[in-house]
């Protein structure tokens, strides 16, 4: 809302609170932002998005185009990435080169289904986002008990389903 004086000079603005705009309130943003990990743990579950706000909103932002396109460039980087030769100077966070390129076929068909899917199931992309960003995910953990293969697999059948 807009102040004005007499000669339709502003005063000042006041603002609508955000969440009375409907958006979002700051607390709720920063709290996903710094729960991000464990949101996507819980969605990757099978937790509905419904059961907290902190869900819903971290389910918008996976289901989001912009997210979906960067889970898969990352994907196809780390298949790439696994078929270099490694440099020992290399200062990025090492993958577990053996099970990407076990798993590069499924992989790679699963950055392709992330993009090309129209609406995707929050619990296949959460599954994917843990397989990225999680550092104790199979893709970074050689010793880790159950295989990028599998997490690629289970994402992969958990894209075609239905969404919730």
């Amino acid at each position: 809302m807009l102040l004005l004086r007499a000669r339709g000079q502003a005063t000042g603005i006041r603002l609508l609170p955000r969440a009375r705009r409907g958006g979002p309130t700051l607390g709720l943003r920063m709290r996903v932002w710094a729960g991000s990990l464990a949101l996507d743990c819980r969605l990757a579950e099978g937790v509905p998005p419904s059961n907290s706000p902190e869900l819903a909103l971290r389910a918008q932002q996976l289901l989001s185009e912009r997210a979906r396109r960067a889970l898969s460039s990352t994907l196809i980087a780390t298949v790439d990435t696994a078929r270099r030769p490694r440099r020992p100077t290399s200062a990025k966070t090492p993958i577990a080169t053996a099970g990407v390129l076990g798993a590069a076929w499924q992989l790679e068909s699963l950055a392709h289904q992330l993009v090309a899917t129209s609406d995707p199931s929050v619990r296949g992309v959460a599954l994917v986002s843990f397989l990225v960003c999680d550092p104790a995910s199979p893709l970074y953990r050689r010793n880790s008990s159950v295989t990028v293969r599998e997490i690629a697999n289970r994402a992969r059948s958990a894209l075609r389903q239905l969404p919730r």
